[in-house]
């Protein structure tokens, strides 16, 4: 059961809010083409030179999404909860991170080769990591750097490599042969749009747009608000400005690719007053994304999810990363997932801006312990139970004693690693520190195994094409 968290009447009045925005003050649209194609679909330019949307759009963008709900619609990895297989564990690593928390100096620095390979020996030596994708690198030319990590990553490992969202438009078509090579579809392009608050298409993601309308690549338009700074600081006026920003960029997205599936986006943030951080773990900020999401629902025709589910403030691994992230989850439960908890660990701190290989092993521990808490009781294959229970109570109600528990005392046991059952409670430096030596284990115990010969040849035929 989700809980709603505005009024019927309440989400009307957003929805004409939204509407008001879109055609009295519209986007500020850096492309000229993209501009030209918007006034060309029937947008009007204000005195300003931003693009104004009609109300007819509004209610064609609100048909095309209701359409696409309707036939198959979205569910995020959190909604898909209930349904999930709680036997294996699915996580993948990487995410444009540029900067690592350095567990021996405790200090944050640049993501490099050597760091980038470290982490790559890592995921294919840890079981539960089941896809890589790029982190970003800060020792390359940004031009061809995901592209060379596609290469980095096919030598060092033959785990899933995951879907890239490009930092350049200029690499989209090398990426879409290179998602050729490896068997991938051209979702292995990433779908990712983000507007720069408030309400602008900046020229960079517009041309990316354009690119990857040749090939029909899904169109996800990310919102990114922050209360108080670049967007209104109460909850209803952010979400008032983040909708208009799903909606105007679901449009413009409409008129450069026709064919393209629609989606929004919505991951927030906050600032904080006394401070000037940006925060994105508050329960301002979970509640903003939820809105958000349930108005596009009620409203707009839905096909939008809560994004940066893991992002969250700490700078640091340890208690207040997981406090951040927990209270994230149960939030994004109650207002949007009907109930299912999913929580969302990635190792990322700081607002997804660094890569905590300790956070990681701490948000792995926790995953895995909260699948275990699905798995079904075992049934006896023989059904002695009574037996036994008769043979407990004779014995005086100690159970210890009896062969079947020595037999079978691991059968449904799930141990944690760091937070197993001691005589002391460990403090969160040595939580910290035991998850930091696992990782550098896991390092210790990698094996050299890459994709196919002839695929790598491949791939670095492609890179050195997109060099020259």
């Amino acid at each position: 059961m989700r809980i709603q968290l505005l009024s019927d009447s309440e989400y009307e009045q957003l929805a004409d809010d939204v509407a008001r925005v879109l055609k009295e003050v519209g986007y500020l649209v850096d492309h000229p083409l993209v501009k030209a194609k918007a006034l060309g679909a029937g947008c009007r330019e204000s005195a300003e030179g931003r693009v104004l949307f009609s109300q007819g759009q509004i209610e064609e963008l609100r048909r095309n999404l209701s359409r696409q709900a309707a036939a198959g619609g979205l569910k995020s990895d959190e909604q898909k909860t209930a349904e999930k297989d709680y036997k294996i564990l699915r996580a993948g690593i990487g995410n444009l991170t540029p900067k690592y928390y350095d567990y021996s100096s405790k200090t944050i620095k640049a993501v490099d080769t050597a760091m980038f390979k470290d982490l790559i020996k890592f995921a294919h030596a840890e079981p539960r990591i089941s896809s890589i994708t790029p982190l970003a690198r800060q020792d390359t030319d940004p031009r061809w750097e995901q592209l060379e990590d596609i290469v980095l990553i096919a030598e060092l490992t033959d785990k899933n490599i995951g879907g890239v969202d490009p930092i350049t438009p200029e690499a989209i078509p090398y990426l879409a042969e290179m998602a050729a090579v490896l068997g991938k579809p051209v979702s292995f392009i990433g779908s990712c749009n983000c507007v720069n608050p408030p309400l602008r298409l900046e020229n960079r993601t517009a041309e990316a747009m354009l690119i990857k309308s040749r090939y029909h690549i899904r169109s996800m338009i990310t919102t990114m608000p922050a209360l108080g700074a670049s967007g209104p600081v109460d909850i209803y006026g952010s979400a008032v400005l983040a909708t208009a920003e799903i909606v105007g960029g679901l449009i413009l997205s409409y008129i450069i690719d026709p064919d393209a599936l629609q989606m929004g986006y919505v991951a927030c943030g906050q600032l904080d007053m006394k401070t000037g951080n940006i925060t994105s773990s508050t329960t301002q900020t979970v509640r903003l994304d939820a809105t958000v999401y349930q108005a596009m629902e009620k409203c707009f025709g839905g096909c939008t999810l809560v994004g940066g589910r893991g992002y969250i403030s700490a700078k640091a691994p340890g208690l207040q990363a997981m406090f951040e992230r927990l209270l994230k989850a149960q939030g994004y439960s109650l207002f949007v997932d009907n109930g299912a908890f999913g929580y969302s660990g990635t190792g990322n701190l700081d607002n997804g801006s660094v890569f905590s290989p300790e956070q990681y092993m701490l948000d792995l521990e926790i995953i895995e312990a909260l699948n275990h808490l699905m798995v079904a009781p075992r049934l006896p294959l023989h059904n002695d139970i009574v037996e036994r229970i008769k043979s407990g109570v004779a014995s005086g109600g100690n159970f210890m004693v009896d062969d079947h528990t020595l037999s079978h005392f691991r059968d449904e046991l799930w141990e944690s690693f760091c937070f197993g059952t001691m005589p002391r409670t460990l403090t969160d430096d040595e939580i910290v520190e035991k998850c930091h030596r696992k990782y550098a284990d896991k390092i210790a115990e990698y094996k050299n195994a890459h994709y196919p010969d002839e695929t790598i040849v491949q791939l670095k035929k492609i890179l050195q094409r997109a060099k020259a």
